[in-house]
């Protein structure tokens, strides 16, 4: 078994104290938690650096001396959170950027006589480690990190950015193997990508990575993204898998960041840290410890308060209710029954609070007004939205999930965006119908991101089927045997130029059930225009080691919505959710056409259907219409897989646009608004 070093430093106090931070510590003693609690004693070195401890020459003297000299088989990890910022280069190294800037961590005594510590810096030190044969693995959570191994925000959402440094550093001033270096010229350009070196970041080198307050203390977004990944997926799980999974979670709270993976070759398809994790126990338990009724899941395995666990399979049902999540643990009060303190529990998860989404108006009193009356009367009967409800910006943060309304600067028009300012629907004039449209807007948003966001708490189920995406070779009209060709793991796809026109990309999408026994699976697919529906997979038992091919085995095409033209820049992105459960359930109480379109015939009279939690959260999230509790604790899960399409800026033709980009000239499969097979 390989044996992981890791070097976790967290910066929240600052030399110069107007950079000071809120959740950097708390990161680090998270994946701290993370890391003793998925891998074995013998298997883990952890060394810190944290605040006065973190300096530029601490930093540097830890990976040297904790990371560096490994040897083949060895794993060095890097956990950084705290500022990142970008600056300028020294005039020895002008080619080895593209933009012509540095991106840099900031030190806890940087810019006070001592420069950041500069991503080429970083790459010698990487060098380092990987010419020795070990693994690194660098996880970034800080702003244009990128390639660097956080003004009008509101008040609990801080960027980890650090003001740009105006002028380059003296090469003199940085490591000086660095000036060797720069000055050879049969030597690598400074910060290339590196074999066995896995980069996990917070956003690209132009973004911002975000903290704000969560259940247990203000995190970095990404960072406990990451976390809730690495405590919840297998030991079997992939870097690839790790960050698909980390990215959806970050896009579900702030859209514009966008989380980033580089890996040369097949190694983000490896296992996370070679094998390393401990298994998962596989079931939720509940055992009597400190006095109180306790399960050994908490806030990173996706426990909510006021959710409810039930003794899997009892009937009638035993449930419990969740008074206080902890990170790795939860405290529940028993529901009407008396457990034995002597014995342990398997439970699962029961009932999922879904409270109306969170929505705050930044605009004139009197059109937040106007919209918070709408509100009141939006929902049936007259009565309030049950989806939504407006909310002051000081409270914005203490929601799961929140949308935002913002009032043109000429104050004639009005638009639904995300936290982050990402725009959600097409503005619409401040006037009634403007005000009525927007409410319906945030309606039909609010109960797709009540889907989207959907978590489930199984560590039997969640990983038991597995989504795989098949391209579908030219001529080919049936799916090919597993194995050939191998699934797609990389979920970006590019459309494909054929000299005269832009090719939509098909696949054959497949279930691959990877337990003894048959489960009951729904696959969704949510699209960008806010549709959901359940055409490609609408609901069949998958035998146990048996594999299912979602549209009756034919390749699924899927494009860009209709109305977004076909053109190098464009881009649309699905979110493949996976509803699995022991028990048949109904995928009906899901479906939802797309933003503006005419919603389709009410589901409601389904109460009879309802068999389970999934179809008690379908009803939930999309009817508001139903209060039936399941008659029996079965177990269930939900799987989000994100999936981008791209039409790229470049082709290999020469008569058309320019040259394919590196990375970005295969064709592969996309998800966009409309699928057809």
């Amino acid at each position: 078994m390989p044996k992981v070093h890791a070097l976790l430093v967290g910066i929240d106090t600052y030399r110069l104290s107007y950079l000071n931070l809120r959740g950097c510590v708390n990161d680090i003693e998270l994946a701290e938690r993370l890391l003793r609690d998925r891998i074995a004693p013998a298997d883990l070195a952890v060394e810190k650096r944290c605040d006065e401890q973190a300096t530029r020459a601490a930093i540097i003297e830890a990976f040297r001396n904790h990371l560096g000299g490994l040897g083949a088989g060895d794993i060095a990890l890097f956990w950084y959170s705290g500022h990142g910022s970008t600056g300028p280069l020294p005039e020895e190294i002008w080619y080895a950027e593209s933009a012509g800037m540095c991106q840099t961590i900031v030190c806890h005594d940087s810019r006070a006589g001592v420069p950041d510590l500069y991503d080429k810096e970083l790459a010698l030190l990487a060098h380092e480690v990987v010419d020795g044969g070990a693994t690194l693995v660098t996880i970034m959570d800080a702003c244009h990190s990128r390639s660097a191994m956080r003004v009008g925000l509101p008040r609990d959402l801080t960027p980890r950015s650090a003001p740009e440094l105006e002028a380059p550093p003296e090469l003199r001033d940085l490591l000086p193997e660095l000036l060797s270096r720069a000055t050879d010229p049969s030597g690598p350009v400074p910060g290339a990508q590196l074999p066995r070196h896995v980069a996990f970041s917070a956003c690209d080198e132009w973004g911002l990575a975000n903290e704000q307050p969560f259940p247990d203390g203000w995190h970095g977004v990404f960072t406990e993204a990451l976390s809730h990944a690495l405590a919840g997926l297998g030991r079997e799980a992939t870097y690839r898998e790790v960050f698909s999974h980390a990215r959806c979670r970050v896009e579900g709270r702030l859209p514009r960041q966008t989380p980033q993976l580089e890996a040369l070759g097949d190694i983000a398809d490896q296992e996370v840290f070679g094998g390393a994790l401990r298994p998962r126990t596989t079931q939720v338990t509940m055992r009597y410890l400190r006095g109180r009724w306790e399960l050994d899941a908490g806030s990173v395995h996706g426990v909510v308060g006021d959710s409810r666990f039930g003794v899997h399979r009892s009937a009638p049902l035993r449930e419990v209710h969740v008074a206080d999540v902890h990170t790795r643990r939860s405290v529940v009060d028993p529901i009407g029954w008396a457990p034995d303190e002597d014995q342990q529990y398997d439970m699962v998860l029961t009932d999922v609070p879904l409270p109306p989404v969170a929505v705050t108006v930044q605009g004139d009193p009197e059109v937040a007004l106007r919209l918070t009356e709408s509100v009141r009367t939006a929902g049936p009967g007259g009565g309030p939205s049950p989806h939504i409800r407006v909310v002051p910006a000081a409270d914005e943060s203490a929601s799961r999930l929140g949308i935002r309304v913002r009032q043109s600067l000429d104050s004639r028009m009005i638009q639904v965006t995300s936290l982050d300012d990402k725009p959600l629907a097409s503005p619409v004039p401040v006037d009634h119908r403007g005000i009525q449209q927007t409410v319906r807007d945030l309606d039909h948003i609010a109960r797709w991101l009540q889907v989207r966001n959907l978590e489930s708490a199984s560590p039997a189920l969640e990983e038991a089927i597995k989504i795989d995406l098949i391209p579908a070779l030219p001529g080919r009209s049936r799916p090919p045997r597993d194995g050939t060709p191998p699934p797609v793991r990389d979920l970006d796809f590019a459309y494909t130029w054929t000299g005269t026109t832009w090719e939509p990309p098909s696949a054959f999408v497949r279930l691959r059930n990877t337990t003894d026994r048959k489960l009951f699976c729904v696959l969704l697919d949510l699209t960008d225009r806010y549709r959901m529906h359940a055409d490609l997979f609408p609901g069949e038992y998958v035998a146990g080691q048996w594999t299912a091919e979602a549209g009756n085995g034919t390749a699924v095409t899927l494009s860009l919505p209709p109305d977004r033209p076909v053109e190098p820049g464009a881009s649309g992105t699905d979110w493949l959710v996976l509803l699995v459960a022991e028990e048949p359930f109904s995928s009906a109480p899901f479906a939802l056409p797309r933003l503006r379109d005419t919603p389709p015939s009410s589901t409601r009279g389904m109460r009879p259907g309802v068999t389970g939690v999934l179809d008690r959260l379908g009803l939930l999230a999309v009817q508001r219409d139903v209060q039936l509790a399941p008659s029996v604790a079965l177990d269930w899960a939900v799987k989000t897989v994100e999936v981008t399409t791209r039409v790229p800026y470049d082709t290999d033709d020469p008569g058309g646009a320019p040259r394919t980009r590196s990375g970005h000239g295969r064709g592969a499969l996309s998800h966009g608004d409309d699928c057809s097979h």
